[in-house]
């Protein structure tokens, strides 16, 4: 389709939406010409294209343009390999500069055979070697390691400080063949506090929960829960209530050096090294915004301080988190926790399997209970409750096939049997229950009015309720859902505001009377 007179492709890249099209390549590439930065990264869609349409416009370029076509070749990867390097003997350090970065992305054998010859020239520029210094961290190798451990930056604290970012990188480059786990069978070398993160209103469910399974909480709150942990990570696992957790580590302030003096005090490094098999892989976060200056100084630090501490953000074993509190946090990525194996398939708006066990804990185990899940969803409700201990059946209902379809694998891959059936929990009925326990959907991701549909499911869990019976579930408007309730002889034993990822709703206890 042709473009319309009015058309204006500067105009246009300000869109998300803007799809290129070859015959727009020479057009870009005029643009990043002239230092439209917008247009690189839109010109290195076109792939082949956009490298065949930089070449033709190189060779009549200034020297500015060419430093920015050249740069833009960066963005193409080891398709532009070959323009790259030959950009490297311009005669304008500028562009060299840019050939050297440019190669740094693409990351081949041949771009750093050409970064080593440029680094061992005899001509090369103070700006051309901090260039050079920042390509070499990102190719690796043992040759660009030697180069960059073997130079001197002088009184030149920019290229010291490119050479130490480039050291790391390439250092940790040169681990990523060895695997790192986090070993959750090994107690640690000393009693650590372990804070366990909840969904917000959870955080009572999760101290009485931890207390039943044998631990001490020191510290509770509406999210999160502290304990001492003297016995293996695995031992945490006992507890299902809980989405995340990290060790808690104090900190004297959220510079580098005070985040370096803690990750690398003697209990810390002692914690990590009995807790980790592999290179002890880390990367360093804030709970509000980036600092990325902070984060290279630090890794910096570290280094320095503890080499066998390797920053390494794409392949991290433990996330290092500063928090609004000012502490830092270990937290484990490269664990294996079996809870929650049994997640094979999903579904919109289903419960995030921390939140369904906290159903099935407020519920409580009876070996006699007949269950039901009037919106069974991907199954979690059912598969948490079995957990939990004996019961007689297993029932799940739902309008969606998708659902059925994903409760059945995951039930499958909990090792537990249920009757599920396509059905309107408004009119099913499965028989006399002894709990119905249910998230219903709720969010953005399903266009249904759930307050109103509670309503008018309402007296068909009323129905299906045998005496003594309980309801558990998660309502969005208690208000509007609990008049009705009471109405049809339930009374209300249990309830808990909950934040379930911005979807406001109370979690509730009903018992049969």
């Amino acid at each position: 389709m042709a473009r319309p007179p009015q058309f204006d492709l500067a105009r246009e890249l300000a869109k998300p939406s803007f799809t290129p099209s070859v015959r727009d390549a020479p057009a870009l590439v005029e643009l990043v010409a002239s230092g439209d930065e917008r247009a690189a990264g839109v010109l290195a869609k076109l792939g082949e294209s956009a490298r065949t349409a930089i070449a033709a416009r190189l060779a009549g370029a200034d020297e500015a343009a060419r430093a920015r076509l050249v740069g833009a070749l960066g963005r193409l990867g080891a398709a532009a390999e070959t323009d790259a390097i030959a950009a490297l003997a311009d005669a304008s350090p500028r562009v060299r500069r840019a050939a050297a970065l440019a190669l740094g992305k693409t990351a081949g054998e041949r771009a750093r055979e050409a970064l080593l010859a440029r680094w061992d020239a005899a001509n090369v520029t103070p700006d051309e070697r901090r260039a050079l210094a920042e390509a070499l961290g990102k190719v690796g190798g043992d040759a660009a390691l030697a180069r960059l451990r073997a130079l001197d930056p002088g009184d030149d604290r920019e290229l010291a400080r490119r050479r130490d970012r480039a050291l790391l990188m390439a250092e940790r480059g040169e681990l990523r063949g060895e695997d790192s786990r986090v070993a959750t069978d090994v107690p640690p070398p000393a009693p650590v506090t372990v804070r366990l993160h909840a969904k917000p209103g959870l955080g009572p469910l999760l101290g009485e929960e931890l207390a039943a399974r044998g631990f001490s909480p020191i510290a509770r709150g509406d999210a999160a829960v502290d304990v001492e942990l003297a016995a293996p990570w695995s031992a945490l696992f006992a507890s299902r209530l809980w989405a995340s957790a990290g060790v808690r580590v104090p900190l004297a302030g959220e510079d580098a050096p005070a985040i370096a003096r803690a990750l690398t005090a003697p209990a810390v490094r002692a914690l990590l090294a009995a807790w980790t098999r592999g290179p002890i892989r880390w990367r360093l976060g804030f709970a509000s915004g980036h600092r990325r200056a902070v984060v290279w100084s630090a890794a910096r630090e570290v280094a320095l301080a503890a080499p066998e501490l390797v920053n390494d953000p794409a392949q991290t074993t433990w996330d290092v988190e500063v928090d609004d509190a000012g502490a830092l946090e270990l937290v484990p990525r490269r664990a294996d926790d079996p809870r929650f194996a049994w997640r094979v398939a999903d579904v919109p708006a289903a419960s995030q399997p921390s939140v369904a066990a906290a159903l099935a804990f407020v519920a409580q185990a009876r070996a006699s209970d007949r269950v039901w899940d009037p919106f069974v969803g991907a199954g979690g409700e059912l598969v948490e409750r079995a957990r939990l201990g004996p019961y007689r059946s297993l029932a799940g209902s739902d309008l969606s096939e998708a659902a059925l379809v994903a409760a059945r694998a995951n039930l499958a891959a909990a090792g537990v049997t249920a009757e599920l059936a396509l059905a309107d929990a408004r009119t099913h009925a499965p028989g006399p229950v002894d709990l119905v326990i249910t998230n219903p959907p709720l969010g953005s991701r399903v266009a249904v009015d759930a307050a109103r549909l509670l309503v008018e499911a309402l007296p068909s869990f009323a129905r299906q309720l045998a005496p003594g019976g309980r309801l558990v579930w998660i309502t969005p408007a208690p208000r509007k859902t609990s008049p009705i309730a009471e109405q049809l002889g339930l009374r209300r034993t249990r309830a808990l505001a909950v934040d379930l990822g911005g979807v406001r709703g109370q979690l509730e206890r009903w018992d049969r009377v």
